[in-house]
């Protein structure tokens, strides 16, 4: 028994394993445990940030946005599973931190963006390149250290 019984062609064996692997990272990010409560809303927002970096620098997560920059465009509703999958899945969470911390509602989206744009900065883009430097795991702190300075500065 071969795979293509199970798939009709090459593209949906492709487009079946993204999504199981979009599926299971978007389950690992929705059911990650929230920092606590009781923690300065800093101190959970760095947090939330340091564990979503460190699970999109895992080699297999790097593997799969490789995957999908290289052949995104080619299957466009892929490029739309993989995003909702992670990024829009931790925009949601930086958000709600946010608003705890006084952002206004109105503005938590846009800001959680921004803040997660932030912390990922050339550290990331040097992780998916492959650039393993000395440092990246201090210059990933660096960059979290200002998107949590950017994201509270945006308090009403």
């Amino acid at each position: 028994m071969t795979l293509y019984r199970h798939f009709p062609s090459k593209e949906a064996l492709f487009e079946g394993l993204v999504t199981a692997m979009c599926e299971y990272m978007r389950e690992g990010l929705e059911n990650a445990p929230s920092p606590a409560l009781d923690k300065a809303v800093a101190d959970r927002l760095a947090e939330e940030l340091r564990a979503f970096t460190a699970a999109l620098i895992d080699p297999d997560a790097l593997a799969l946005y490789r995957v999908i920059v290289a052949d995104g465009w080619r299957s466009p509703d892929l490029a739309r599973i993989f995003d909702q999958s992670g990024m829009c899945v931790i925009r949601r969470r930086i958000a709600e931190i946010l608003e705890a911390g006084g952002v206004p509602t109105n503005r938590t989206t846009q800001v959680a963006g921004d803040v997660v744009a932030i912390a990922l900065g050339d550290a990331y883009q040097h992780a998916v390149l492959g650039i393993v430097e000395e440092g990246d795991g201090e210059a990933f702190a660096r960059q979290i250290d200002a998107a949590v300075k950017y994201g509270l500065s945006r308090r009403a």
